[in-house]
């Protein structure tokens, strides 16, 4: 009950706080509810967020040493073996108890050389039984008995690797996670943008399918009103069939364009609402949004003086420098490779034995160390190491020719966008002149059809003109936010 009190608590929340819930929403609102509260918003954010999450933990690693724990369980093993022992002319039957157990921690720690240090502790417990022979004075054999060999080790291992002659790869790796992670900040804004775009697109079109509705409605009654007095004018003979047929096929086309500018508006509400991930049947209430401010003359001079540092260019630069550090790879990869390792040990512990004629106890103390050079040189390998290289060259090649043309579009796209800008703004202006212009020609006909001068079809013209105006209005506004966005992807923040 708890729990159900809980969901019907949390949509109740949802529907009081959701953009659509009877409140006007603002462009403004619409998109940040679209980057910040809906699925394909959260999974953008988490796409970057494991990027910088995989960055933070090769980032530790590259200054931190990784440890792990292992062990076994004391394990007890109970065998019996009919055979012959060292010591012991006949076989025999011998039945054993066997108790032991392992654990070690190790330490590797990634060196800037690209080699790395480890450092493990072992620990090893053991009980073994093994058949041993009792004689009495003079040499006789008597018979067998179980001795017991008990060890209690502790060792310490150090070891040390070193590539030669080749690109480091914690160096690498680092740098790896160091790209992709610059690379995901670019992708994550540009993935927003373009997020942002289809939530104007889906904002706009709602907002003109809903003027296209209220046109085709004013088209279809003024072809109904044409079509009524046509028939009184042929049936007065004033005009021909031919003309009084023609009016009537009008009146059905626009009456089916008002049908399907209803389904238009029915087809991008729904979009609307699934953009927004918001409920069902919402009732959504848009509001034109103000004309945006065009960049000012110092922020222009900037983007064009830094357009080097567009996203695109950022990301061609990225590819390169990640295809150039394969590059380096692969080549260091070939002819003459080697390794040194070095190793030191030491080891403590106490070893006890007990068996029929003595009792041994003794405590152990080992040191060990080893150099070794390891060299390899790869003779024949059927072509793949070659091949392997020709391609890594090839993928440079083409990642830096791509730069270079980044860098050649990026001026050119920028200028031209900006220059679009400017022009939807000054559109801008003048459309919003005549929306305004069209609204009093539409009061002064609406006053003058309430006191009988102008006909129901004049005042049907002027609706119509006056929501073509605010058409062609909406339609520059939608172009000119999506320009705007598009500047906002290219441009860094």
């Amino acid at each position: 009950m708890r729990i159900l009190i809980m969901i019907l608590l949390t949509s109740s929340l949802y529907f009081l706080t959701s953009p659509a819930a009877g409140q006007p929403m603002t462009l403004d609102s619409a998109l940040e509810h679209l980057l910040g509260e809906t699925t394909r918003g959260r999974i953008i954010k988490g796409q970057h967020q494991v990027a910088r999450d995989k960055f933070d933990a090769e980032k530790i690693g590259y200054y931190l040493p990784e440890i792990s724990f292992n062990t076994t369980l004391p394990t007890y093993a109970y065998t019996e073996d009919y055979n012959t022992y060292p010591g012991f002319t006949d076989p025999i039957l011998f039945k054993r108890n066997n108790i032991g157990a392992n654990g070690n921690i190790r330490m590797r720690q990634k060196v800037l050389t690209g080699g790395d240090v480890t450092f493990e502790t072992r620990v090893n417990v053991r009980n073994d039984e093994y058949p041993t022979g009792v004689y009495g004075p003079d040499n006789s054999f008597i018979g067998f008995r179980t001795a017991i060999d008990k060890r209690r080790l502790a060792n310490l291992y150090l070891q040390f690797n070193q590539p030669l002659f080749q690109t480091s790869e914690t160096r690498s790796a680092y740098f790896q996670a160091r790209d992709n992670l610059d690379k995901s900040d670019i992708e994550y804004w540009r993935a927003q943008a373009d997020l942002k775009k289809e939530g104007i697109t889906a904002y706009f079109d709602l907002l003109i399918a809903r003027v296209d509705k209220s046109i085709a409605e004013n088209q279809s009654q003024l072809a109904s009103y044409n079509a009524k007095w046509d028939s009184v004018k042929f049936e007065d003979s004033v005009i021909t069939e031919e003309a009084w047929i023609e009016s009537k096929s009008t009146r059905l086309e626009k009456q089916l364009a008002a049908y399907d500018a209803e389904a238009n508006l029915s087809e991008k509400t729904n979009n609307f609402i699934h953009l927004l991930d918001l409920p069902v049947g919402s009732d959504i209430k848009l509001e034109i949004p103000p004309t945006p401010a065009t960049p000012s003359e110092t922020r222009t001079r900037h983007l064009l003086a830094d357009v080097d540092n567009s996203s695109d260019v950022q990301l061609a630069r990225i590819n390169m420098e990640i295809s150039e550090r394969n590059l380096g790879q692969t080549r260091s990869s070939l002819g003459v490779n080697g390794t040194l390792n070095a190793s030191y040990s030491i080891g403590q512990g106490k070893v006890t034995q007990s068996k029929p004629e003595k009792e041994l106890a003794e405590n152990i103390d080992t040191k060990d160390w080893q150099v070794s050079l390891n060299l390899s040189y790869p003779i024949w390998d059927g072509g793949a190491s070659k091949a392997n290289l020709h391609s890594q060259e090839l993928s440079y090649e083409s990642a830096r020719l791509e730069y270079l043309a980044a860098q050649r579009r990026a001026r050119n796209n920028l200028e031209i966008l900006l220059r679009r800008i400017q022009i939807n703004h000054d559109k801008l202006s003048l459309l919003m002149q005549e929306v305004d212009l069209a609204e009093t020609k539409l009061r002064e006909a609406e006053e003058r059809y309430d006191t009988g001068l102008i006909s129901e079809a004049a005042l049907l013209e002027n609706r119509n003109y006056y929501e073509e105006a605010r058409k062609s209005l909406m339609t520059t506004m939608k172009d000119h936010y999506l320009d705007l966005t598009e500047l906002e992807k290219s441009a860094l923040p």
